[in-house]
């Protein structure tokens, strides 16, 4: 999923495209349910909670409520990381400078590696 998928509605299609299967209740660490292990961790993370918590919140739950439920979390946890996108992305100033930096601590190490192999070499740089 990317990070910068802006619309909401997008997400939510991604996740009901998850794969699951179709015995009834979530749980983790179940060999023969990988998909719900997965998606359980994820939700995991991005809520904040503790495997035992999502354990409890889950239990029950069938996959269109989890469904649900994680696209909710997910929206909200990517929300900061899109608003700081598009500020980042409609600044080309701040992108070129950033572009400049990098360029030029790239120039430095490829210099000095150039200039490392042209003495071990016995080269005589011009």
């Amino acid at each position: 999923m990317s990070l910068t998928d802006g619309l909401s509605k997008a997400i939510a299609n991604k996740i009901k495209r998850c794969k699951t299967d179709s015995y009834s209740g979530l749980e983790f660490d179940n060999p023969e349910r990988p998909e719900c292990n997965n998606l359980l961790s994820i939700y995991q993370l991005i809520s904040g909670k503790t495997k035992e918590e999502v354990v409890q919140e889950c239990l029950d739950m069938n996959w269109g409520i989890f469904k649900n439920l994680i696209t909710d979390a997910l929206i909200d946890h990517l929300h900061p990381i899109q608003v700081r996108y598009e500020e980042i992305i409609s600044d080309p100033a701040y992108l070129d400078g950033v572009l400049a930096e990098g360029a030029a601590r790239a120039t430095e190490i490829a210099d000095a590696t150039l200039n490392n192999v042209y003495q071990a070499m016995g080269f005589l740089r011009r």
